[in-house]
């Protein structure tokens, strides 16, 4: 995956655990948890704006490139 997401970092900078995530955003706490172990592949815009307005972050706080690494996944 060429996508990596960071959402364990933004989480622990903003000292915030899953459940008060999902609370605060709406979004169900397993497609939270998948972001946060960046096991997800894909992603509603919608869910990103809802967490980026609970965190009070930019979506490039929470996804990053990584060039080259698709191919080294497949």
């Amino acid at each position: 995956m060429a996508i990596k997401f960071n959402l364990d970092r933004v989480m622990f900078e903003k000292k915030m655990k899953i459940p008060r995530l999902q609370e605060l955003s709406g979004v169900n706490k397993n497609t939270l948890y998948g972001l946060y172990k960046g096991e997800i592949t894909r992603i509603d815009v919608s869910v990103i704006n809802r967490v980026c307005a609970a965190l009070e972050c930019q979506p490039g706080d929470l996804l990053e490139y990584i060039p080259g690494k698709e191919e080294e996944d497949k």
